[in-house]
């Protein structure tokens, strides 16, 4: 079917010479092809001119004498018309196509600091007995001004992990249960305290210098943007309307790191089908000094450099640093997690128990990618013994030694650069200069970076 509006002249006497109509306006004529596309519908032009007011041809012969119309011919149509059927043609593309982007927008003009809390009710650490990692973690917390809770906790006996199995010939590792109970006894020590929300980490991780100056205000931004509004006192978003936020993991690739990461195996419309927002961070390193499977994963997004996404959790791995509300840590306690092994089906550490809670049993689950929160390369001191790599350490591992930063982390901790002993002018000079101003005060790097407008 031609969309040009055609016609044959008027034939009335042999004298007629029938008026040829002008074709219909460009947009006119556009925004009929916009509602066929959209509806399937074969319309014609000169119906669609009837619509948006058009008036007949009128001919005449040789002498003057008025001959009756042959067909319509267009006039110009108000604009008003014009654009309100050229608008409702668009809504109709968009809604029509399944594979719309389903990114939130937001934007944000300027940024102040997240309090101590970084937005949550409190920030809980989960720490062994005389663990030597947790000293590392106060005196980065203090260079960032950042309010810890660690609650105490147990030496766990041989008699209360033998509890926790289904039996004897449970396969599930010791220091797996361990660290299970531990993060147990953090929720707990939450839920007494009153507060609404939580972020629980591990004392084996890292953050950036910038993370309470800027990445946690524009991450909490894009979080709330894929969320109903809520009031300023709800900084991630109300509580009832999300359960967990993965703001600290080893990666959430979509899929199994068994099955393939990034390029090849994810594309666009992995991430397009998903509620998502994508926002501007310049205190991300470069995609090359990214951890291997995370560069690949956001090069198969086709998303900018520099650029983090929020979206909702697929295959999450790890629990470095999980947000939780008073409902999810219940759930978690009692129904999703419990403190018990199930002779069948059960997962075999809580990080997996939390996977497929968010996968496969409803928990509402979003993911900040790359992560704001990465534990430090060092040995699992999980059974007190040295125990292989992961596949994402083991992979991330020769980067890690050459950036000499933690993976994904732009400005961290882990290189010691920031450490103050008990030196206390040290400790405030550090905390105006790295924690305040942003300047990565290691060597070749004395620069504060531009902090930069979040965008969709």
């Amino acid at each position: 079917m031609r969309l040009a509006l055609t016609a044959k002249s008027g034939q009335a006497t042999s004298r007629v010479v029938g008026v040829r109509p002008k074709p219909p306006p460009p947009l006119v004529q556009l925004t009929t092809r916009l509602l066929q596309v959209s509806t399937h519908i074969p319309l014609r032009p000169c119906a669609f001119c009837f619509l948006l007011s058009c008036r007949p041809t009128v001919g005449f012969d040789s002498h003057g004498a008025h001959i009756l119309p042959t067909m319509l011919a267009p006039r110009m149509p108000p604009l008003y018309l014009i654009l309100a059927f050229g608008a409702f043609s668009l809504l109709l593309l968009y809604y029509r196509n399944p594979y719309r982007s389903r990114a939130s927008t937001f934007s944000i003009a300027h940024t102040k600091p997240a309090n101590a809390t970084l937005g949550f009710g409190g920030l809980y650490v989960v720490s062994g007995p005389g663990s030597p990692r947790r000293a590392g973690m106060i005196q980065a917390a203090n260079v960032t001004e950042l309010d810890l809770t660690i609650p105490e906790q147990h030496q766990w006996t041989a008699q209360q992990i033998a509890n926790f199995k289904y039996g004897p010939e449970s396969k599930m590792a010791n220091g797996s249960i361990m660290a299970w109970m531990s993060h147990h006894v953090v929720l707990r020590e939450f839920l007494k305290s009153g507060a609404e929300t939580a972020l629980v980490f591990e004392d084996d991780v890292d953050w950036d210098i910038h993370l309470r100056t800027y990445q946690v205000p524009v991450t909490a931004a894009a979080v709330k943007s894929l969320l109903p509004p809520a009031g300023p006192e709800y900084y991630w978003g109300h509580p009832e309307d999300w359960e967990l936020l993965y703001l600290g993991h080893c990666g959430d690739y979509f899929n199994s790191v068994f099955q393939g990461v990034g390029v090849g195996h994810i594309h666009p419309e992995d991430l397009q089908k998903i509620p998502h927002a994508i926002y501007q961070d310049a205190t991300l390193p470069d995609r090359t000094d990214l951890h291997p499977y995370t560069a690949s994963l956001l090069s198969a997004f086709s998303v900018p450099e520099q650029t983090r996404v929020v979206h909702k959790s697929k295959f999450p791995l790890c629990t470095f640093g999980y947000a939780v509300t008073r409902a999810s840590a219940q759930r978690l306690l009692e129904d999703l997690a419990p403190a018990k092994e199930k002779k069948e089906g059960s997962a075999q550490a809580y990080d997996i128990a939390i996977v497929e809670a968010c996968r496969d049993k409803g928990l509402r689950c979003y993911s900040i990618n790359p992560e704001l929160f990465h534990h430090m390369e060092g040995t699992s001191l999980i059974d007190g013994k040295h125990h292989a790599r992961p596949p994402v350490d083991a992979a991330g591992l020769e980067q890690v030694r050459y950036r000499n930063e933690t993976a994904n982390i732009g400005c961290g901790f882990w290189s010691k650069d920031f450490a103050w002993g008990e030196d206390l002018e040290r400790l405030e000079y550090l905390r105006e200069e790295v924690g305040r101003k942003g300047r990565c005060l290691k060597e070749g790097r004395d620069l504060a970076l531009p902090l930069p407008t979040a965008r969709a």
